[in-house]
């Protein structure tokens, strides 16, 4: 069973399966250049057919199939399957590989993708139950987490909830450069 939901809020599910008649290449090809793809979870934009409201699709609609690895392996041998199961264990967003989670002693640090219609990721650090980041945008590459591991590391939690508050004015790679300057001594 496939979920299929659009930007308008329309939102349905279906035993229909998009990639059901594709060949494995196809599928692999689908699945590696996602809308997003997230601990077996698959999510790709399907053409205005797929809309799942009973009013005809809007030109600015996107409309999006979830499902797990079983119904993207659906019908593949188990060689196949297995493939397409690995590459679901990657989590990625439009074809761009996000970075491992990165644990320092209790601090969770982590980039999935977002729950929106945007292509957009998440940033989330956790330490324990207590969320210390968690911020929502365009995916900048894998230095972006990486800074907030040093940052962590050179001025401890606090400065990720100093993040935490900023970066929505100012994004997340300005707000970690003006954390960590605020941050370090100056040298005259």
């Amino acid at each position: 069973m496939v979920t299929i939901s659009c930007s308008c809020g329309a939102v349905t599910t279906s035993r229909r399966n998009p990639l059901h008649a594709m060949s494995a290449a196809e599928r692999f090809e689908c699945v590696r250049t996602a809308w997003s793809a997230c601990d077996g979870f698959l999510t790709i934009e399907v053409d205005a057919s797929w809309h799942p409201g009973t009013d005809a699709p809007d030109e600015r609609c996107v409309v999006l199939v979830d499902m797990d690895a079983l119904d993207a392996c659906a019908g593949l041998d188990p060689i196949e399957a297995e493939g397409i199961a690995a590459l679901l264990r990657l989590a990625h967003v439009r074809g761009r590989v996000l970075p491992d989670p990165v644990l320092v002693g209790p601090v969770r640090f982590r980039v999935t993708p977002a729950e929106e219609f945007t292509g957009a990721v998440t940033y989330l650090v956790h330490d324990g139950a207590t969320t210390l980041l968690e911020h929502t945008c365009a995916y900048g590459g894998r230095d972006e987490l990486a800074s907030l591991v040093d940052l962590y590391r050179e001025h401890g939690a606090p400065a990720l909830v100093q993040v935490d508050g900023l970066a929505d004015r100012l994004g997340l790679a300005l707000a970690v450069q003006g954390v960590r300057r605020a941050r370090t001594p100056s040298v005259a």
